[in-house]
């Protein structure tokens, strides 16, 4: 089994796209959004590579895809973590996330 750790940049992520929906839609949908992304990554302890690899975003980076964002992560088998890197809109040109944070 791996342990899923979020990086600080994806709690940021998370935080703005509340901030974004909340002020564009409701709380409600902020709320259920947010926790729908947040619990995208409870099988990945058991499952690390469950999802896509997604290159375009680093080496290494794989993505799970729901409501219009991506969940971008990384693999360590050594360490035996999964580490989220971002949350980005799927419509948002790719840009590299790996070695940036």
């Amino acid at each position: 089994m791996h342990r899923v750790e979020w990086s600080a940049a994806a709690h940021e992520d998370v935080s703005a796209l509340f901030d974004y929906v909340a002020e564009h839609d409701s709380l409600w949908d902020a709320a259920k959004l947010c926790e729908r992304v947040l619990n995208s990554t409870d099988k990945l302890a058991e499952f690390p590579r469950l999802y896509e690899a997604a290159p375009e975003y680093g080496e290494g980076v794989r993505r799970i895809s729901l409501a219009g964002q991506h969940v971008l992560y990384e693999v360590d088998d050594q360490e035996q973590i999964v580490r989220v890197l971002a949350v980005v809109g799927q419509r948002q040109n790719p840009r590299r996330i790996k070695g940036e944070l």
